[in-house]
């Protein structure tokens, strides 16, 4: 399943409609296509999305939204979703819509319109949220004639209609599970977001030494000695570490590693391991703040694993949020890039219907105060400026 559009309104954290769209809005060119994945003729996915705004404009709840969604369509029932404290702040009287466009191997097009709301049970002592009405409509993509008709479904019936009766199915869990299960679809995705202020190690395996070596060059090796107890589960015995020139550490626990690898390291470990297994499976990669604890160089790395065909065969995706603009000029393409703004809610709003003109150098019009909203204010500047001329200073003793 290859994610295409999601479209969101009726969200309290957000000022307008939000739209999200993972495939290109620009024009492709052939020679100028590598970061691309092509769905169809006329579908071209970007493989790498980012989100740029200044500090508190939304980029976490903007990709919590996204996960939301995916784990919706992927079967998870929307009361257990971590993420779905999005949904926060509506009462019983007001309804979210989600509008989701999603392709199946790639010969099928599918709408899904989702409407949620919050009930109350036991009293009102919990609040419970429930899908009140849902639709699913289909066409096959070879039927599509230009680009602008990708998402247009106004001439077709529904496919599937949430009738609420159905006996077996939750009334938080999205009817797409019958299409998931009709043709053995599962979505492959690492959300990274809940990580962003912790840095411990949470993959415990074999690394690339390579890896490893790209991390910090003094590692000679990183080693887990582990049991396997089932699919699911392991007993980490030891792990050993060693510098070059050193002795060899024996450790009993992932905790012990942060006082002997940098914060980079461990990070680089968690994040390119997540992206590994994302490239394998062409699935989604979640990081909020991509930059922290990393220097530019290795940010644009993992973009770059992304962006190339010859590691990224299946079309995974790889979505992050940043303060540094500099990391926008790694794209060519303005259509994946998504400026995130709050004045009254959050507004998202692709780069492409801002800025026409692809050649100019992002970063610097980012920068410029041309987009409007993504500096710190002037004024705000001056205010605290202010507070800190007219600090009293302590007498020297």
């Amino acid at each position: 399943m290859k994610i295409l559009k999601i479209k969101a309104n009726g969200l309290k954290l957000f000022s307008d409609n939000l739209d999200i769209d993972f495939t290109t809005l620009q024009r492709v060119r052939n020679e100028k296509n590598e970061m691309l994945h092509q769905i169809s003729s006329k579908i071209y996915q970007n493989n790498v999305l980012a989100f740029i705004g200044v500090n508190a404009s939304g980029k976490t709840s903007t990709l919590k939204l996204i996960s939301f969604v995916i784990q919706m369509i992927d079967n998870e029932p929307i009361n257990k979703i971590k993420c779905n404290d999005i949904l926060e702040g509506i009462s019983v009287d007001d309804r979210v819509d989600f509008e989701v466009y999603f392709s199946i191997k790639s010969d099928k097009l599918y709408k899904l319109h989702t409407t949620i709301k919050k009930d109350y049970i036991d009293n009102k002592a919990i609040e419970k949220y429930t899908i009140e009405n849902e639709n699913i409509w289909m066409k096959h993509i070879n039927t599509i004639i230009t680009k602008k008709s990708i998402f247009d479904f106004s001439d077709i019936e529904p496919m599937l209609v949430r009738k609420g009766d159905e006996e077996y199915l939750p009334n938080d869990i999205s009817i797409v599970i019958s299409l998931n299960k009709k043709n053995n679809t599962k979505i492959f995705f690492n959300d990274l977001v809940d990580w962003t202020n912790i840095n411990l190690i949470r993959v415990i395996g074999d690394f690339p030494q390579e890896l490893i070596t790209f991390l910090d060059s003094s590692i000679e090796y990183l080693r887990f000695n582990v049991d396997d107890l089932n699919d699911a589960q392991i007993d980490l015995k030891e792990i050993k570490l060693k510098f070059k020139g050193k002795k060899e550490l024996i450790l009993y626990s992932p905790l012990e590693l942060e006082k002997y690898l940098s914060s980079g390291t461990i990070k680089g470990l968690n994040v390119f391991m997540s992206a590994i297994s994302s490239l394998q499976e062409g699935g989604y990669l979640i990081v909020d703040e991509l930059e922290n604890h990393f220097n530019k160089e290795i940010v644009a790395t993992l973009i770059r694993l992304f962006m190339n065909k010859k590691i990224n065969k299946k079309g995974a995706v790889l979505l992050f949020s940043t303060h540094y603009p500099e990391l926008l000029d790694e794209f060519e393409r303005n259509d994946n890039i998504y400026i995130i703004k709050n004045d009254h809610g959050i507004n998202v709003q692709n780069l492409s219907k801002l800025l026409k003109r692809s050649d100019l150098k992002k970063s610097e019009v980012y920068e410029s105060g041309y987009l409007e909203g993504t500096v710190p204010s002037y004024e705000s500047y001056m205010a605290f400026e202010k507070v800190l001329c007219d600090l009293k200073l302590k007498e020297d003793v």
